[in-house]
């Protein structure tokens, strides 16, 4: 049981355990049982009979009957004022009263015992526990008072290495650091080797909270002695945290000369090797890590495009330093982006890195450990949460679906929705994110159904969807339908969120690259529309509940699935998609049966946006050629880093990571970019619809 509250949220600076069993909880060491101060002949019947009333109140005690059991020591101290258990009632009486969290009267008791019976063997218990009575209602002031009074009457070791502890919690909940660090150690050195270890562990968790000044005077306190090596490697932190590296590795040479026995021994040789890295930073060298050669080459060069393109231009301006761009081949293999990530780390003193593309996890958490920060093109969930030098400027999932629901809901106030999707990574994962931003957004799931992705007939699919499937059933289908996201059953499924959508072969093609030579099947071309008879067979027409259906699919599978839809009659429905769709093939294999489909992209190469058309004519100028989406995204995470790189007072890695973290509403070829708190970019996405034969800029 605990008497302690955490009146100031300070929970963490007590661990109380070892306080009430050697101070608080008496109960153990003053029953009956033990002699009385005064006593030195047998007990009388009066004391054995109190005795034994005694052991009535332990039991009253254990069952939380605080007030009977308070009832028997406080007849007891009525009718027998000097008797010989008077000090043993009072501390018990203390006890219980602190059990019930009532300090005063708990205060009370224990000064009583204190002055009334100076020799009683519970007058050190009562004296420690008076402070912490004090303590626990916050009154530091009294607290501190009274314990350092009690010092002066301590008469054992442990006695005072107790009070001493006591006035480090105390010190500590008061915000007084540089006391509690003072007063622990004084507990410390009067501690036994077990209690010392706890000691120090809360010493530990103390220096976190001192100041610069506060560091340097304690350490000129404690010199060799503990706890100067823990001082001197907060203090070289907190240099290092500001940019301060001479300082910071001073304070490390000193504790790696003084304490070689330290339990953070390797801390502090780890760190010296991270600021011996960070003194080679070059403000103005940027390093750039992607797949040049491997099966990636063609994605990598077309970022480096994009990244080189942004270069030229950003260097072009005349009131910039101008960048310098390293560039590493990562080959699409993780072990050679960390090498790459090491060489222009450690070597080359790089102040950040763009990329990489496929092989981003080993790299960035690589990045984090150096401490330097990396702007990853990557489509990969979570990969910003590896650490706080972390950041990523790319499409992902999640800013597609929120785009496209938000629109759909929002503008268009669309509630029902159908979801038809390829049963493997890339549409398990948009199912998925789609269904759960409709539920944000208070609309429903009313039909979903799944194909394989090397399907091209999707009559089956398609009549389950809208009923055709089974026999129709007496009731309506609209009573049969289940029509909310609590009665619909979500399809099972172990896949996980796409580590990246360049190895799946799922990321639209750019620069004339056709998909199927990175898709893993090739879907063929979609029928013509007078394949089909223009009515659906059978008597009973399909059932249409929802009023849009997402499809999360390449341009070549939707350019399959739209005619079918319209064979079995499914018409007057928006159709959803995602930048994959975003082709001028998708319209000549499928105009009529796409017009009007929404989907989102990161980038629109015939948006009326001035930074677009700056972008897509100079791009000309120089490639011969339009942009294509990867150079567009890759083109503004590099103008970004740039930019962020040439502010005068970035002269650091830590000052660089600060610098992106502060990016709000950057204009850019792909929209506008902001980063949030954990370095993953906020945007706004174009939303296209295809009118006619083209797609049409609707947002922004």
């Amino acid at each position: 049981m605990s008497f302690v509250t955490d009146k100031l949220g300070l929970g963490k600076f007590r661990n109380w355990k070892h306080l009430l069993v050697v101070g608080l909880f008496v109960l153990s060491t003053c029953a009956p049982s033990c002699a009385p101060s005064m006593k030195k002949a047998p007990p009388s019947p009066e004391t054995v009979r109190a005795m034994k009333r005694f052991e009535e109140a332990e039991r009253l005690f254990q069952e939380r009957a605080y007030s009977q059991a308070v009832g028997i020591y406080q007849d007891y101290l009525g009718r027998f004022p000097k008797g010989p258990l008077v000090d043993t009632a009072l501390m018990k009486t203390g006890a219980v009263y602190m059990a019930a969290e009532d300090y005063q009267q708990a205060r009370q008791a224990f000064k009583r015992l204190v002055y009334e019976c100076p020799k009683s063997p519970f007058a050190e218990d009562a004296r420690f526990n008076v402070v912490l009575t004090y303590y626990n209602e916050a009154d530091y002031r009294s607290a501190l008072r009274y314990g350092k009074s009690f010092l002066k009457m301590a008469t054992s070791r442990l006695q005072k290495s107790r009070i001493y502890n006591l006035i480090g919690y105390t010190c500590t909940a008061d915000k007084r650091f540089k006391d509690a660090i003072k007063n622990y150690m004084d507990a410390y050195r009067l501690a036994s080797d077990q209690d010392r270890m706890e000691i120090m562990r809360k010493v530990r968790e103390v220096i976190i909270y001192l100041k610069e000044s506060e560091l340097n005077s304690l350490i000129g306190l404690y010199k060799k002695k503990a706890p100067g090596g823990y001082l001197r490697l907060r203090l070289a932190k907190k240099y290092a945290s500001d940019d301060m590296l001479e300082p910071a590795m001073k304070v490390l040479s000193d504790f790696v000369s003084l304490f070689p026995h330290h339990d953070e021994f390797e801390t502090a040789l780890a760190l010296m090797e991270e600021l011996k890295s960070r003194a080679l930073v070059k403000h103005s060298l940027i390093g750039c890590i992607l797949p040049l050669s491997g099966p990636y080459r063609t994605f990598g060069t077309q970022a480096l495009t994009g990244i080189e393109h942004a270069l030229d231009r950003f260097n072009a301006q005349g009131h910039v330093n101008p960048i310098q761009l390293i560039i590493k081949d990562s080959k699409g293999d993780p072990n050679e982006a960390v090498r790459a990530i090491e060489t222009l780390v450690l070597k080359d003193g790089v102040v950040g890195i763009i990329g990489p593309m496929i092989t981003s996890e080993s790299a960035a958490i690589r990045a984090q450990a150096l401490k330097v920060p990396i702007m990853t093109l990557t489509q990969k969930p979570d990969i910003t949460k590896l650490g706080d030098h972390v950041f990523r400027n790319f499409l992902t999932l999640s800013l597609q679906v929120k785009t496209i629901v938000e629109y759909a809901t929002e503008d268009l106030g669309l509630r029902k929705f159908a979801i038809f999707y390829p049963h493997e990574r890339y549409g398990v994962s948009f199912m998925n994110r789609f269904w759960d931003e409709l539920i944000r957004y208070g609309a429903e799931v009313v039909g979903i159904e799944s194909y394989e992705p090397d399907q091209t007939d999707f009559s089956n699919d398609i009549k389950k969807l809208v009923g055709l499937y089974y026999p129709r059933p007496k009731k309506s289908r609209k009573q049969q339908m289940l029509t909310s996201p609590e009665t619909i059953a979500r399809p099972s499924s172990d896949e996980q969120e796409p580590t990246d959508l360049f190895p799946e072969g799922q990321m639209r093609a750019a620069g004339g690259l056709e998909l199927k030579q990175v898709l893993s099947s090739f879907y063929g071309t979609a029928p013509d529309q007078d394949e089909f008879p223009s009515s659906n067979r059978g008597e009973s027409g399909p059932i249409i509940d929802f009023e849009a259906i997402f499809i999360p699919d390449s341009f070549e599978k939707v350019g399959l699935v739209a005619p079918q839809f319209l064979y079995h009659d499914v018409a007057d429905v928006v159709l959803l998609g995602t930048n994959l769709w975003h082709s001028d093939k998708l319209i000549k294999t499928a105009r009529r049966h796409v017009q009007g489909a929404i989907v989102p992209d990161g980038f629109f190469m015939d948006s009326p946006s001035p930074d677009v058309q700056d972008f897509v004519n100079s791009f000309k100028e120089v490639f011969g050629r339009t942009p294509a989406f990867l150079e567009a995204q890759a083109y503004d995470a590099a103008w970004i880093l740039f930019q962020a790189a040439n502010q005068p007072q970035v002269r650091s890695r830590q000052a660089l990571k600060a610098a992106l973290l502060e990016v709000k509403d950057f204009s850019g070829v792909t929209g506008l970019t902001s980063f949030d708190e954990t370095g993953d970019a906020e945007k706004q996405l174009y939303l296209l619809k295809v009118e006619g034969d083209h797609f049409a800029q609707i947002k922004p």
